[in-house]
């Protein structure tokens, strides 16, 4: 069984290095590695080519991640697809457990802990307290879940090249949410899903080249998380599902409505698809209080343990064995 990793990656070249020494440290390591690089205007791409023979770079014009993800899985020959992001790093045994609990299971997907954090200094910096520490209950129709108060970041998953190609890939008319969108096709179109606990990815934070956290980024963020709950709807009423049924869809349309009319939505052409929906069902103060809830809720949270989450998430401290994955990269924790 052959796992490839794929990586998209734009000017990348200060980060890409470390990112790849992360997963050349594998305790099964994969049997390629794909880096497609976005129309970089840096050394990305040579950067990752002088690393081993192991990485295939993959050059094209500037498309955008589900674009570049797209490509690389085209070029992939594994029968297990690690989607990785560029400025990231994987705990050394992630690509073993997963793969492991995937054959031993028959699962498509597994996913398993992330946290949030800044990488510097040979340290690692939590900012939260590590995300999906435990997996959802064992069959949950997790399409709810992904909709209404949970999320999952495919870089810390393992794919089945055929739930991939079953789900249609990456959606390439949509930025920063088509990992959410995509990870909603599999399960649409019947992936069954493992969680594994054990491992952790790190997800650096405090890069100005993410498009999430740059000053123009939040913007863009919203008007691409409504377009994302409009085809997310779309994709459901195929299969007969309408996730309006639901107050934690419904509650989200009513913040990004909310984001919208602040940032984002000038001429009012998303919040005028998104608003019919609300129609009929709950109180729109209803909304605002549930909202002014979690705010309280997350405060409370982050003064008991110094992390936010919502409960779905099944957050909790790193343990021992999480730890040792870090050391084993070489770096030390900071708090």
């Amino acid at each position: 069984m052959k796992i490839s990793v794929v990586i998209p990656a734009y000017n990348r070249a200060h980060l890409i290095g470390e990112t790849l020494r992360s997963l050349l440290v594998q305790t099964r390591p994969a049997d390629e590695i794909i880096v497609v690089d976005d129309g970089s205007t840096d050394d990305t791409a040579a950067v990752a080519a002088a690393s081993s023979e192991t990485v295939k770079v993959i050059r094209q014009a500037n498309g955008g991640p589900a674009s570049a993800r797209n490509t690389g899985f085209r070029a992939a020959r594994g029968e297990f697809i690690h989607f990785f992001d560029s400025d990231d790093l994987a705990a050394p045994n992630k690509q073993a457990l997963q793969l492991a609990a995937i054959e031993s299971t028959g699962a498509d997907i597994a996913y398993g802990p992330w946290i949030k954090g800044h990488l510097a200094d040979g340290g690692f910096t939590p900012s939260n307290l590590v995300f999906q520490q435990k997996g959802l209950p064992d069959g949950d129709n997790l399409v709810k879940p992904l909709l209404t108060n949970w999320s999952v970041v495919p870089h810390a998953a393992l794919f089945r090249r055929t739930i991939v190609e079953r789900a249609g890939g990456f959606p390439e008319d949509l930025f920063g949410t088509e990992d959410q969108q995509m990870f909603l096709a599999c399960l649409l179109a019947g992936a069954r899903v493992v969680h594994t606990p054990g491992t952790i990815e790190f997800y650096r934070e405090g890069d100005v080249g993410k498009i999430t956290e740059s000053k123009s980024g939040e913007s863009r963020r919203v008007r691409e998380w409504a377009r994302f709950l409009l085809k997310a709807r779309e994709a459901c009423l195929q299969k007969n599902i309408d996730p309006v049924d639901w107050f934690g869809f419904r509650l989200r349309i009513w913040e990004v409505c909310d984001d919208l009319a602040r940032n984002g939505d000038a001429n009012g052409e998303l919040r005028a698809q998104l608003r019919p929906l609300l129609m009929g069902r709950s109180p729109v103060g209803f909304y605002r209080y549930q909202r002014q809830l979690e705010r309280w809720r997350g405060g409370l949270q982050f003064r008991l343990t110094g992390g936010r989450a919502g409960s779905a998430f099944k957050p909790g401290k790193m343990t021992v064995e999480q730890l040792e994955q870090l050391q084993r990269l070489g770096y030390k924790i900071y708090s």
